[in-house]
């Protein structure tokens, strides 16, 4: 191991120094001696085993390593000795990707293994209009480097609302194969996979991710009603994280789930207008379930904007893009987060699911 400094600035403050890498945060450190500044700068310069940098300060190699160990504990360093291993074309293409890796890095994992993970992944994503429509140019940005698109619609007028993907020659074509030719031109390194085909039931659903074998599912579409619980169960039983997100007239929300890990969809009611689903609902819970049955009675049109579901779809790919490099937790797993357009896009958390033991997709898992 190769100690190397990220980009870091600092400057002498007396007898201390000040690290600042994100400005948010800064660092005083004593420094009466100047030692830890020349510590700094062989990190900064690279290149060095602890071992040589303990000679060139003539210190005890044990606090030379303490101290490398307390910079990664701030997120300061990572290993000179996994980095250097892109060629300069993927370094170019993903120059501001690995820019943003490098805060996340540690000595353990660097901004460049972050990048090779998006490479070797594979997303299933599941509808290729609305919210997707918005997620798989993200992946495609991310440099993911397989993707298989399942999508049964044609391109249609009312999808230039929101669909950026599409363009008004597509108009009657199938969206899934326009989808798949917008990505293998925005970025011919990745592999495109298709399926033209609608989710009938949970043994297709079951099937499909078998066989496939993503890394996460990304899922867009909301018909037959129940394919929800469908995705949920297929991706559970195979221990498949996916990313769902919606939009009810004024109110969005992206969710995910983590098998083994969150609560799960049917840990929580299936049907939210069915009184059956709740042990002795209050007034409010009552009232709730009433407005959204008198809602669901009429046929509800498509209010999606580009704006709407281009916020909700970016919130998903960050969601997509958490599970498959770990740089940090999920951070919706049955926790919903919830955009509120009525009141300046507000978001929040309002209710975290909780997880039933007895559950018959994830419980004892």
């Amino acid at each position: 191991m190769r100690p190397q400094l990220k980009r870091l600035s600092w400057e002498r403050v007396g007898d201390r120094l000040r690290l600042v890498y994100d400005p948010r945060d800064q660092f005083l450190l004593a420094d009466p001696d100047g030692s830890v500044e020349k510590l700094l700068t062989l990190l900064d310069e690279g290149g060095r085993t602890a071992e040589e940098l303990a000679d060139v300060l003539t210190a005890d190699v044990a606090d030379v390593q303490a101290a490398v160990q307390a910079l990664n504990a701030h997120g300061l360093v990572e290993d000179g000795d996994r980095l250097g291993g892109l060629d300069p074309h993927e370094g170019e293409r993903h120059f501001s990707n690995l820019a943003f890796f490098e805060s996340f890095a540690t000595l353990e994992r660097s901004h460049e293994d972050l990048r090779r993970r998006l490479r070797e992944s594979h997303v299933l994503v599941l509808g290729s209009g609305g919210l997707n429509s918005t997620v798989i140019p993200h992946l495609a940005g991310l440099g993911v480097g397989r993707l298989t698109l399942l999508d049964r619609d044609l391109v249609d007028p009312r999808n230039f609302a929101r669909q950026y993907l599409y363009r008004w020659d597509d108009v009657g074509a199938r969206k899934v194969t326009r989808a798949a030719e917008w990505v293998r031109a925005f970025d011919p390194t990745i592999e495109v996979d298709t399926i033209d085909a609608s989710i009938e039931d949970p043994a297709q659903l079951a099937e499909l991710i078998d066989r496939t074998r993503p890394d996460v599912v990304a899922a867009g579409i909301d018909q037959p009603d129940s394919v929800d619980l469908w995705v949920n169960e297929a991706c559970v039983r195979h221990g498949v994280p996916f990313v769902r997100g919606g939009f009810l007239v004024t109110t969005g929300a992206v969710w995910s789930v983590d098998p083994g890990v969150s609560a799960c969809r049917a840990c929580v009611p299936e049907d939210p207008v069915d009184l059956a689903s709740y042990t002795d609902p209050d007034e409010s819970t009552l009232n709730a379930i009433s407005a959204m049955r008198l809602h669901l009675s009429r046929p509800r049109p498509n209010r999606g904007i580009g704006p709407v579901v281009g916020l909700l779809g970016s919130y998903a790919a960050f969601e997509v893009l958490r599970y498959l490099t770990r740089f940090e937790p999920p951070a919706h797993a049955g926790r919903p987060l919830v955009l509120d357009f009525a009141r300046g896009c507000e978001a929040n958390h309002p209710d975290e699911w909780q997880r039933n033991p007895d559950c018959a997709v994830c419980g004892g898992r």
